[in-house]
C-alpha cells in the first residue's frame, strides 16, 4: 500500500449508481487506477497593450505520462488516499521537466492569445502531483468474446467506453485480460 495525493475517489456504491444512471445497468467493477498530473499555478504580469501592468493568475495542468498540457479552472481539492501500488500508474516524463513546459505554455499563451505588450514575467508559486482516479468497468451480461470495458471519471462522472482511451487502454492492459476490446 502507498499514500498518494489524490482528487475525490467515488466509492462502490457511488461508482454503481453512476454506471446505473448512465448506462442504465449494472456494470462490475474491474478496479480503480490513478494517473498523475501536475498541476502549478503561475504568477505573471505583463503589460498590456495600453502599457498598464496587469498581474494575473494562472492554474496548468500536465498529464505526466502522455505531457499533455492545458489550462485549469482552479486549484483542485485533493487528500491523502491509500491505495495499492499496482493502481498507480508511474509517470513517464519527469515533473520538473514537465513545469518547464508548463512554463512555455504560459508565455506562449500570453503573447499569442492574451496579445500582451511586453514579454511577461511569469513566476511558480505552487505545484502538487496529484493523481487522477479512473475506474474501469465490464458489462458482465456481454459475451466473453465481446467483453465491453468502460471508463469512469471520477471528477466528473462521465462513463465511456474504454476503447475511445488508447492510452488509458494501452498503460492498463498488463492488468486487463480477455475481450478484443483490450
Amino acid at each position: 500500500m502507498k499514500i498518494i495525493y489524490s482528487l475525490k475517489v467515488m466509492e462502490k456504491t457511488e461508482i454503481q449508481k453512476a454506471s446505473q444512471n448512465i448506462k442504465g445497468r449494472q456494470l462490475k467493477i474491474v478496479d480503480t487506477y490513478f494517473f498523475p498530473v501536475l498541476f502549478s499555478v503561475w504568477e505573471v504580469v505583463h503589460k498590456s497593450f495600453f502599457r498598464k501592468e496587469v498581474k494575473s493568475r494562472s492554474i496548468t495542468a500536465a498529464d505526466l505520462t502522455r505531457g499533455n498540457t492545458g489550462l485549469a479552472d482552479l486549484f483542485p481539492d485533493f487528500a491523502e488516499y491509500d491505495t495499492a501500488e499496482y493502481t498507480i500508474i508511474e509517470p513517464s516524463l519527469s515533473p520538473v521537466k514537465q513545469a518547464a513546459e508548463c512554463r512555455e505554455f504560459i508565455r506562449k499563451y500570453y503573447i499569442h492569445y492574451k496579445r500582451i505588450w511586453t514579454p511577461p514575467v511569469i513566476e511558480l508559486v505552487k505545484e502538487e502531483v496529484v493523481h487522477q482516479p479512473y475506474t474501469i468497468l465490464v458489462d458482465p451480461n456481454a459475451s466473453s468474446a465481446r467483453k465491453k470495458y468502460y471508463l469512469l471519471e471520477h471528477s466528473s462522472n462521465n462513463l465511456d467506453l474504454l476503447s475511445n482511451y488508447p492510452h488509458i487502454k494501452e498503460i492498463c492492459s498488463n492488468v486487463l485480460k480477455g475481450g478484443d476490446d483490450l
